[in-house]
């Protein structure tokens, strides 16, 4: 109920609703917030957005 009450206010606002796994094993990734595809080696933030995935 939580997931679909996001995805409802999500549309409200006219962004689009992802569903997208970032793997950071993985030799590249795709970004969830812009999904720039990107090499992971070393990375903590995405290189287009700026998005952290380090602590």
């Amino acid at each position: 109920m939580h997931r679909e009450h996001l995805d409802a206010m999500t549309a409200q606002q006219g962004l689009p609703v992802r569903d997208i796994v970032c793997d950071l094993d993985a030799e590249t990734t795709q970004c969830p917030a812009c999904l720039a595809t990107f090499a992971t080696a070393g990375v903590t933030r995405c290189p287009e957005c700026g998005l952290n995935f380090g602590d």
